[in-house]
């Protein structure tokens, strides 16, 4: 799996936040304890400090702009490589997770 933008081999250690967020977040039981992923999210935005939702928001945005025009399963897989069992089952599960972020960060600016 490579980065579409840069051409390189994917690599989740470039992503710490994520590694961190997506699976204490979107773990193989959130669907249960959270109802979705946009829910699970802002669980994490209620209880983190402004610095892990920037951190997360910027790594997530660098991996959108990584996968841009990629297939969803691809940007899946990555996602799986981060620790996370949610798999996004069309872009606008994408972009939501992208508004609530830039949202938050934005309260925080």
């Amino acid at each position: 799996m490579t980065n579409a933008k840069e051409n390189v081999p994917f690599d989740p250690g470039n992503f710490p936040a994520l590694l961190e967020f997506l699976p204490a977040y979107l773990h193989q039981d959130f669907a249960e304890e959270y109802d979705s992923a946009s829910d699970a999210l802002k669980s994490f935005l209620s209880e983190a400090g402004a610095d892990e939702i920037r951190d997360v928001r910027e790594e997530w945005t660098r991996l959108r702009i990584g996968f841009q025009g990629r297939p969803l399963e691809e940007i899946g897989a990555a996602l799986e490589r981060l620790g996370s069992a949610w798999l996004p089952e069309d872009e606008a599960e994408l972009k939501t997770v992208d508004e609530i972020l830039t949202r938050a960060e934005a309260g925080y600016s």
